[in-house]
């Protein structure tokens, strides 16, 4: 019970008892000074023993009831105390209606010889106040409530920021890797093929550089040799500086499997059949990214490890996850696949945000990547059918 509160229960027993004194005959002014004084201390007895308060109010209603009936005067507003203090417990409707009934029924007794008209109108009032209470014990207790929801919807509108923070942080990592990967993987074809090339190409120009005397017909046939050496690697330094160069505004999708599927098709000269399934979204960067860099892998397997013609890309959107099966119709390996490098690689790519990998060899050779959406991750692992 707030400091406030107490002041105005103490200001609804002390105004009546004051005004009822001049009605008192001047031999019971002692028993009623000390009933006075034990209304005013009954009513801080509810917050010493808040475990009791509701047997305390019960005890302080009838306790006023009797003494309004044994003084007399305006002492009969003593209840309105009693009823204030009971329906500010916020009890239940049922409890509510005990209490004004109960009030009620103390408080007819105590206005004993008053007008009916003021007995009829003190009932009303103790009713109207009771209604009325109850009504803003209602309220507050919906305020309260759409409290709790707010505190909850912002507690929920903190996580969800601190988790589209991480998301941005988790997204910004897998695009360091990806270019990690990419300059690891032109470094690794500059040194292995251009590299591998311009050596060869020194070694036949020295060659020529001591047939031109002897046998300059050679001379002649190495240094066409060396022309068509030289332009082969002019071909594949300028798809490494394609690779490298900044995509345009129109063409920002740089891990598109669409055009992964063109591109592958023309560079490897065969049939390559792209389907999407379900209910197509837009994925997150380092997603795509991981699709693209696997679809290309299988392609470049299909063809290298099982001389396929025709590959096909099959891009399935399902409510939780999205799968992308590379299935071609190359030679089917015998016996239980060794995961090389590049399965190797698949597998650590699809790890670092919990998908799982696949394939079987019953009808053809195929591949499969599955990626969980919305942060439903999967288990990681790797199955073998066939």
């Amino acid at each position: 019970m707030n400091v406030p509160f107490h002041w105005f229960r103490s200001l609804l027993i002390a105004g009546p008892a004051v005004i009822s004194v001049f009605s008192i005959s001047p031999a019971n002014y002692a028993y009623y000074t000390i009933g006075v004084l034990l209304a005013l201390s009954v009513i801080k007895l509810g917050s010493l023993f808040p475990k009791y308060a509701v047997l305390i109010l019960f005890m302080e209603l009838l306790g006023f009831g009797w003494f309004a009936y044994h003084y007399g005067a305006v002492l009969f507003l003593l209840p309105f105390s009693t009823l204030i203090a009971a329906l500010s417990t916020k009890p239940s409707a049922g409890m509510a209606a005990m209490w004004i009934m109960a009030g009620g029924a103390c408080l007819w007794i105590a206005m004993r010889g008053q007008e009916p008209s003021i007995m009829a109108a003190m009932l009303l009032l103790w009713l109207t106040i009771g209604a009325v209470l109850q009504a803003a014990g209602q309220v507050e207790g919906k305020r309260s409530q759409v409290e709790t929801l707010y505190a909850a919807l912002a507690q929920s509108h903190e996580e969800l920021e601190a988790a589209r923070r991480r998301m941005q942080s988790y997204a910004s990592q897998i695009e360091q890797y990806a270019q990690t990967e990419e300059r690891n993987r032109i470094a690794r074809d500059i040194h292995d093929d251009l590299g591998h090339r311009l050596i060869r190409v020194k070694m036949m120009s020295e060659a020529a550089l001591h047939l031109f005397q002897a046998d300059p017909s050679r001379a002649q046939a190495t240094v066409g040799q060396i022309r068509d050496q030289l332009q082969d690697s002019m071909e594949r330094m300028r798809q490494t500086v394609r690779r490298l160069a900044v995509p345009s505004e129109g063409d920002s999708r740089q891990y598109a499997l669409d055009r992964l599927v063109k591109d592958s098709g023309e560079a490897l000269g065969i049939a390559v059949v792209f389907e999407v399934q379900g209910n197509p979204r837009s994925l997150y960067p380092s997603m795509e990214f991981i699709l693209f860099k696997n679809a290309q892998e299988a392609i470049t397997n299909a063809v290298r490890h099982g001389g396929a013609t025709k590959v096909t890309v099959t891009l399935l959107f399902q409510p939780h996850t999205v799968v992308l099966t590379i299935a071609n119709n190359g030679v089917v390996p015998e016996g239980a696949i060794t995961a090389g490098l590049g399965m190797r690689g698949m597998r650590e790519r699809i790890s670092l945000i919990g998908g799982q990998l696949t394939w079987q060899m019953e009808d053809g050779f195929s591949v499969t990547t599955e990626l969980p959406l919305l942060g439903g991750a999967a288990e990681i692992r790797t199955v073998v059918k066939g």
